[in-house]
């Protein structure tokens, strides 16, 4: 797939999570326990998206030196952390845990995540 088909594809995923978002809080009563699950992933998909795609464009940007794939994949990776991080910081808030030791640990623990797929080198990498 090219970058330009990746780009579209995700703009177009991202507007659609974003739709379906919308959707959940006009048509859901927020007391449904299939209500909140639904607001929760479509909230996570479309951040997820959204945070991808601007992390792309910033590697693009600023970055010469390495693959696009590289680029589209740590992206992707750091995207997840980050839409995680914002989805269970909701969460803790609805559950009246939102306190900044949880943030912390929780920041903590993603950044510990981070830093393993960063230093994981495969096996059968090539070495130059």
């Amino acid at each position: 797939m090219s970058l330009r088909n990746y780009i579209l594809l995700m703009l177009f995923t991202t507007l659609a999570c974003l739709l379906l978002l919308l959707a959940v809080i006009y048509f859901f009563e927020p007391i449904s326990f299939w209500a909140v699950i639904f607001f929760y992933a479509s909230l996570f998909l479309t951040l997820l998206g959204a945070a991808s795609l601007i992390g792309l464009f910033i590697r693009l940007i600023f970055t010469k030196d390495t693959l696009v794939f590289k680029k589209v994949t740590t992206s992707f990776r750091q995207a997840i952390w980050f839409s995680l991080l914002i989805v269970i910081c909701l969460y803790l808030n609805r559950l009246d845990l939102f306190a900044w030791k949880n943030i912390v640990l929780l920041i903590i623990a993603l950044a510990l995540i981070e830093i393993f797929f960063m230093s994981y080198k495969s096996k059968h990498s090539i070495k130059i």
